[in-house]
């Protein structure tokens, strides 16, 4: 870890102070022309909704090479040190006392976005993907610890269950972890479909281009159409 980190990791944690929070390793960017070294965060510790996610796997997303390098400057600088990563799959490692949807054990992944208002029109109606004050994964402010979130580049995550997805046991989970950003993608095109929570929706006419393929999606009682690129 070079002292760039060193310093802030050391800044993070005096801001922290009186917060409950363990610390975890990971791998950072101190800043746009370097390469990811190892690290050491703070992930806040699991509150009654919260779930901590052992990382198993996490996908590399061309967003984390624009994240890390601050090419994206002008909408989203970057905030070093930079944890990137928002393609997660793990295993759940501890809940808190309120979680109904998850057991210790469980297969688990995270996407592009952890948190959300909760009380925006958007939120109300089921669609927190459109809330005007999400939380992404990493390199957004951390309301819990303050500074920025950080992402799946390393060991460990928590994540309130509700943006939190089960995984099923017979996927191979090291080619599983896209699929947790492609959640997010589905999310928009449902909502552009006018579907509704407890309204089936369903897929079809796939077909496959290299590593990707793509799928219209329907939505019941809906003419319209949505193309969607997806991993296979």
């Amino acid at each position: 870890m070079n002292e760039a980190i060193q310093e802030i990791a050391v800044e993070e944690e005096s801001e922290s102070q009186g917060k409950r929070s363990y610390v975890a390793r990971a791998y950072a960017a101190g800043s746009p022309t370097s390469g990811l070294t190892a690290a050491t965060i703070l992930r806040r510790e699991p509150g009654p909704e919260d779930v901590q996610i052992e990382i198993l796997y996490c996908g590399v997303c061309h967003s984390d090479l624009h994240q890390v390098r601050n090419e994206w400057r002008g909408v989203m600088p970057t905030v070093y040190p930079c944890v990137p990563g928002h393609e997660i799959v793990g295993r759940v490692s501890r809940l808190g006392s309120a979680v109904t949807k998850f057991k210790l054990g469980d297969l688990a992944a995270v996407g592009c976005m952890v948190d959300s208002d909760r009380v925006c029109p958007e939120c109300q109606a089921g669609l927190e993907q459109f809330c005007p004050n999400m939380t992404l994964t990493y390199n957004f402010p951390d309301k819990h610890l303050g500074g920025v979130t950080y992402g799946g580049y390393s060991e460990s995550i928590v994540v309130d269950q509700r943006f939190v997805l089960r995984v099923p046991s017979n996927l191979k989970l090291a080619g599983a972890a896209p699929f947790a950003l492609r959640w997010h993608h589905y999310l928009l095109a449902y909502a552009a479909l006018g579907c509704h929570h407890g309204q089936e929706s369903w897929r079809g006419r796939s077909w496959r281009a290299g590593s990707h393929g793509r799928e219209v999606c329907t939505c019941a009682g809906s003419p319209r159409r949505c193309l969607l690129d997806v991993a296979q």
